[in-house]
């Protein structure tokens, strides 16, 4: 049961598009785990959708209506033949994992703790990656140096904020501090975006932090 949602201001965000593409995929991710998150997001649509209405007109120019069409024509679907893992995973994120997680080549970044970096378009700032830190393991305690989305897509960790399980969100900014450790019995898997590095209250975790690109 999904208990845990993102701030209606990034859910906003979502729905206007305005959003760096690993933030909306988290958000896209979550959104389709998550019936009430689906809602609000119809919510957000049409309040968005009412604030259109009033504006202005502005004149297409030449061609317009072809391109679109032709775009919409277009046939950009990703085909994979993949395990049944990939089936069960949500689909916003099938693209950018086509053979699931158990494919993924881990980088340790300390005790228990290791990451994935995924691919994201050309120019964008922002790091979209996996993060898995070992059952019973923590991560260092850290704040953000800007906004961090984080969604739990096997196991649960906790935090001084609560429990995070499975398609549960923490949408975190430059003014939280915490510490997850993951719970006992499976190691916990997230998908994150973050738009800076994270800030460790330990002086050598500092230190360190250049070579494990956290």
């Amino acid at each position: 049961m999904i208990t845990q949602h993102p701030d209606i201001s990034t859910l906003m965000a979502f729905s206007a598009g305005t959003l760096d593409e690993p933030y909306a995929l988290v958000i896209s991710t979550h959104v389709a785990m998550c019936e009430a998150c689906q809602e609000g997001v119809r919510r957000t649509d049409r309040i968005g959708g009412a604030a259109l209405s009033g504006e202005a007109g502005v004149a297409m120019s030449d061609g317009a209506r072809l391109r679109l069409l032709a775009a919409l024509d277009a046939d950009d679907a990703i085909v994979v033949k993949s395990p049944v893992e990939v089936s069960e995973m949500p689909v916003p994120l099938r693209r950018y994992l086509p053979y699931g997680l158990s494919s993924i080549r881990w980088r340790a970044n300390g005790p228990g703790v290791a990451t994935r970096d995924l691919p994201v378009s050309p120019g964008v700032k922002s790091r979209l990656m996996l993060l898995k830190v070992a059952a019973g393991r923590r991560v260092p305690e850290h704040s953000h140096g800007g906004q961090e989305l984080t969604l739990i897509l096997q196991g649960a960790y906790k935090d001084r904020f609560g429990i995070f399980a499975t398609g549960d969100i923490a949408d975190h900014d430059e003014d939280v501090e915490h510490q997850p450790i993951a719970e006992p019995g499976e190691d916990c898997i997230c998908l994150v975006a973050v738009d800076a590095k994270l800030n460790f209250r330990s002086r050598l975790i500092r230190l360190l932090q250049p070579l494990f690109g956290m």
